[in-house]
C-alpha cells in the first residue's frame, strides 16, 4: 500500500473547504460524479492518482453498492479509503457519500447517456 499524502500534497488536501452549494459534474471515464472542492489544483501527479483513486472508490457508495463491489482489486482500494480517512478525514469527498435526489438523478441519467449508441 502507498504512503498516501505527504508534504505539500497531505497540506493542499487538508485546506480544503466543503462548499453545499456546489453541484456535481460527472466524469465519465471514471462513472462517477466530482464536485470542484474535491479535486485540488496544485497537487504532484502521485496525489493527483490518489484523489482520482477515491472518487473510483466512492462511485459505488453512490450507486449503494460497497467497495467490496469495485470489479477490480477492490483491496487497493478499501485500503486507500482507511487511509485516506485517516489523512484527510475532513475531505469534501467524504461529506458525499450519499446523494441528494437531484444528483442521483443526474448520476443515473449519466450512466444511461453513457450507454446510448446514437452519442
Amino acid at each position: 500500500m502507498e504512503t498516501g499524502f505527504t508534504g505539500k500534497d497531505l497540506e493542499i488536501m487538508k485546506s480544503l473547504k466543503f462548499d453545499p452549494s456546489l453541484k456535481p459534474n460527472f466524469e465519465s471515464l471514471k462513472g462517477c460524479l466530482v464536485w470542484k472542492d474535491e479535486r485540488p489544483r496544485g497537487l504532484s501527479l502521485d496525489a493527483d492518482d490518489l484523489v482520482n483513486s477515491l472518487l473510483i472508490a466512492r462511485a459505488p457508495i453512490h450507486r449503494g453498492l460497497t467497495l467490496d463491489d469495485l470489479p477490480f482489486d477492490p483491496e487497493y482500494y478499501k485500503e486507500l479509503w482507511a487511509l485516506a480517512q485517516q489523512q484527510i478525514s475532513e475531505w469534501p469527498g467524504f461529506k458525499r457519500l450519499t446523494l441528494s435526489d437531484e444528483d442521483r438523478l443526474y448520476l443515473e441519467e449519466e450512466i444511461a447517456a453513457s450507454f446510448r449508441e446514437d452519442l
